[in-house]
């Protein structure tokens, strides 16, 4: 029970987690809430890596305390960082969970050879990226995100506030993810304030100065006073 928010802009990422943990029996019955007073819990700032998880407290705790994320070039993105986050990140969290012994067994009904019961949202390098129990992940075209029991709610506020398609300045990003999982939290049990942003900065490339080539010096005639 939780909701986590994510805004991808140019040259950044925002994260926005609530506090709430709800513990939950075998019938899937919610038996006891609470606010965490740890706040920033549900996202574990490791590296340059955020991961925000909404599903077990297990994953956090390993994602926090026992992983150790490769990290790619501060210059990759677009689709060599697609391919870095497949081809290195997610083996390594997957070895990561599996000697931490959070992995769920092999049954008849396992669709995959490899699963966890957790969904979680990692940014690096301002790129946002899903990822899903079986440890495939996807990224949304319009840089919006939510994930958790609150994410239909959050998502709803962040239709009205940020414009299908255009650009979005971290200001304007920052406010509309408090808002939506304030919303969030109004109308779904699982959402509790207080709730913690994070930003993920990447810096610009500055335009390079050049100076123009001196010119021969103006030799100025003497004039003849008479």
């Amino acid at each position: 029970m939780t909701t986590i928010i994510g805004i991808q802009g140019d040259f950044f990422a925002v994260i926005c987690a609530d506090s709430r943990v709800t513990e939950v029996d075998s019938d899937g019955t919610a038996t006891q809430s609470m606010s965490l007073k740890e706040i920033g819990f549900k996202v574990a700032q490791n590296g340059r890596w955020l991961m925000g998880v909404a599903g077990d407290v297990r994953a956090i705790n390993i994602l926090t305390h026992s992983f150790n994320p490769p990290t790619p070039p501060t210059t990759l993105r677009g689709r060599k960082l697609d391919h870095f986050v497949t081809t290195k990140f997610i083996p390594s969290l997957r070895a990561c969970f599996d000697s931490e012994g959070y992995s769920n067994p092999l049954t008849e009904g396992s669709t995959h050879s490899a699963e966890h019961s957790s969904v979680i949202m990692a940014a690096v390098n301002g790129t946002i990226y899903v990822i899903d129990g079986d440890y495939s992940w996807l990224s949304d075209s319009f840089g919006v995100y939510a994930i958790g029991s609150g994410a239909q709610f959050a998502l709803g506020s962040l239709a009205t506030a940020i414009p299908t398609g255009g650009k979005v300045g971290l200001r304007t990003a920052k406010q509309a993810a408090l808002k939506a999982i304030a919303v969030a939290g109004r109308y779904d049990p699982g959402t509790a304030a207080p709730y913690q942003v994070l930003v993920q900065e990447i810096p610009q490339k500055q335009p390079r100065k050049t100076r123009k080539p001196a010119g021969k010096p103006i030799k100025k005639k003497a004039r003849r006073r008479r």
